[in-house]
């Protein structure tokens, strides 16, 4: 009989041949995989026998009854998984690696060895082949399956885990797009289009080109200057991890975003990656990447984030020019020159088993990966980014760059046992306190305990019209703006995280406009401004936090240097507590380390160093990636392996 893979949305049109189907998304996932490992054809071989398995179970009479009726459900997957392991054999780790990938392409990758219905063994244990299979599929399909599947000395369990994953996004953005282009033409022709990395490149070289001649001369633009001409020398280094660590105000963003792009093009990579701590910096970063530095080249940039949407909705040639559709499947797979994520994005995919959360790990591979504010990393899940970082330099020809306003001591035994090994600095190491003397343009000081009322008071007086107070909650935030309303303070503005994105972008506007007018203007804000937020005021106050958030509040102080001095920076004492633990962690170093040093130095190289130390050093304990990992639950616990592939892992190191 004939076997048959999907049936068509247009009545009385062909059915997709099964046979064809197993071809096509075989021969799809091949290419995907051939650029993982470019050196050898092994990686291809892999993902050809997984698009070849991986339907296998619709050659069944049962199947084809729910394609003509349109009822019941089928478990079609777990049939390619046993074959898998009758094929490849059930003593090796080809065999259970496609197994997991194959019963996974659809409900995602199931745990290995749990009691539930949905765990593999459980799968494995009620599967029944059909008849059908083992004669139709064998002698139609079969021959055409890898002879070996070789493993590589992979450095760790925890790569091999990340291979299955990878893998697996070599099968499913395959199977998705194959299925698209039979039953979705039209849709599948909205794929593609975007500007290639060439012409990104020269767009950016003309913008930073007229940005330059415009500039006025003083001694943050000469920094500036430094910065973009030392990461385009470092672009032709070859690839691997990097740091770029300059004072916040130096340029980073569109000198990292340079050096990306000219790496890439230099060593053939294929894309770039900016991961953002940030909602609120991802929006502007993804803005000025759009329509200052690839303005009039739609496509270019997908910017892709829960809080994503453009004012007014998706038109047909808006912002993106591209409409909504383009945007929505590019979003899909990353299947874009330049995607700019979030942090929680970007590493949650790598630790996700849904497909539509893996589908786009295969296009990280071989990309340039800019982590901004990389001392934003959270301290629970510091091991398990680190590790990830390490192993996309190491295994998929990723570069890694890291990008900070100050130093955080990622680098192994400074003092983290699990620290990242081989990282180059950009900026010279040596070279951090004439560049922090050369971009000082604050100075720090303490002011004690303030209470809300003196707190109101302060940022209500004359003699400051422009000020900026950044706290720690929600609802301390809330209480002074409604305090300063209360007190008819004029041109007083709120930003939180809880605000939705079109409203941070109307009152992020409306603030730069009252500083450009040299009008009165207060701030009461949470953290979301501190890293990245492009706004320049005279006076800021921070409530007591760890050193990196003061210097990143810094930042927002005297950003051009336009004073005829120094800008101040208040940081105060306050009852109100935020109830984080990291964050707490990090308020009582900063308090214990500046106890010994006059607040003046807050911002010097040296302090923050040590301040990164004493962080990374406090109840982090060092712990191997093996099978008995006590965070990680769901591990493979077939024959000699052993190691986590569940969904959801949140491998921790307290």
């Amino acid at each position: 009989m004939d076997w048959y893979a999907h049936t068509p949305k247009i009545p009385g049109a062909p059915w997709e041949p099964l046979r064809e189907h197993l071809l096509r998304v075989a021969a799809r996932a091949e290419g995907f995989a051939s650029v993982l490992f470019p050196e050898s054809r092994w990686a291809g071989a892999w993902a050809r026998a997984l698009g070849l398995l991986h339907d296998a179970g619709k050659y069944a009479d049962a199947f084809q009854s729910l394609l003509r009726d349109g009822k019941g459900r089928v478990d079609h997957s777990t049939v390619g998984a046993v074959l898998a392991l009758e094929r490849y054999g059930d003593r090796s780790a080809a065999g259970w690696l496609l197994a997991y990938a194959v019963a996974g392409h659809h409900a995602g990758l199931p745990d290995g060895g749990g009691g539930g219905d949905g765990s593999l063994a459980v799968r494995l244990r009620k599967a029944r082949i059909p008849d059908s299979v083992r004669a139709d599929f064998l002698r139609e399909v079969g021959p055409l399956l890898p002879a070996e599947l070789p493993l590589p000395p992979f450095a760790d369990p925890f790569a091999v885990a990340l291979f299955t994953r990878i893998i697996f996004s070599c099968l499913t953005d395959a199977d998705a797009l194959a299925t698209e282009g039979y039953s979705d033409p039209e849709t599948a022709a909205l794929r593609g289009g975007q500007p290639d990395l060439p012409t990104l490149a020269a767009a950016l070289r003309m913008h930073l080109a007229g940005k330059a001649a415009g500039a006025e001369h003083s001694d943050v633009n000469r920094i500036r200057a430094e910065v973009l001409e030392r990461c385009r020398d470092a672009a032709a280094l070859p690839p691997g991890l990097f740091s770029l660590a300059v004072p916040t105000g130096g340029g980073k963003t569109l000198s990292s975003l340079s050096f990306a792009l000219e790496h890439a093009l230099r060593h053939g990579l294929r894309r770039v990656i900016y991961v953002i701590p940030y909602l609120s910096i991802i929006e502007q970063t993804a803005e000025v990447f759009r329509h200052a530095a690839f303005a009039g080249l739609p496509g270019a940039v997908l910017e892709h984030h829960s809080a994503y949407g453009p004012p007014g909705g998706f038109k047909d040639g808006d912002e993106e020019g591209v409409g909504p559709d383009r945007h929505k499947l590019a979003s899909e797979n990353w299947d874009s020159p330049v995607t700019v994520t979030t942090a929680v994005r970007f590493f949650e995919s790598f630790f996700a088993a849904r497909p539509s959360r893996c589908r786009k790990l295969r296009n990280v591979a071989g990309s340039v990966i800019v982590l901004d504010e990389a001392q934003l990393l959270p301290l629970p899940h510091l091991r398990p980014c680190l590790v990830l970082l390490e192993a996309l330099a190491r295994d998929y020809g990723c570069t890694v760059l890291l990008s900070t306003a100050t130093q955080p001591a990622l680098g192994r035994d400074q003092p983290l046992p699990f620290g990242l090994e081989g990282i180059r600095p950009i900026m010279p190491e040596a070279g951090a306190p004439t560049l922090h003397t050369a971009m000082e343009r604050v100075r720090v000081e303490h002011a004690g305990r303030l209470d809300e009322e003196a707190l109101a008071g302060l940022l209500a007086d004359d003699d400051h019209p422009q000020a900026l107070c950044v706290l720690d909650t929600r609802g301390h935030a809330a209480d002074l703006y409604r305090m300063l309303k209360e007190r008819k303070v004029e041109r007083v503005h709120h930003l939180s995280a809880a605000m939705c994105a079109e409203h941070r972008s109307t009152v992020l506007a409306a603030i730069r406009a009252d500083l450009d007018a040299k009008l009165s203007c207060r701030v009461v804000s949470t953290q979301l401004v501190e890293a990245g937020v492009d706004l320049d005021f005279p006076l800021v106050l921070r409530a007591m936090a760890g050193l990196d958030s003061i210097a990143q509040s810094a930042g927002r102080c005297n950003r051009e240097g336009r004073l005829d001095g120094l800008g101040r920076v208040v940081v105060f004492d306050t009852e109100r507590r935020n109830g984080l633990s990291d964050l707490n962690r990090r308020r009582d170093i900063t308090k214990e380390l500046m106890a010994a040093r006059p607040w003046e130095e807050a911002l010097h190289p040296d302090a923050l160093s040590a301040y990164f130390r004493r962080l990374y050093g406090a109840g982090l304990k060092k712990r191997t990636f093996d099978g008995g990992d006590p965070y990680c639950k769901g591990r493979m616990k077939f024959g000699p392996f052993a190691f986590s592939v569940q969904a959801g892992c949140r491998w921790a190191t307290e």
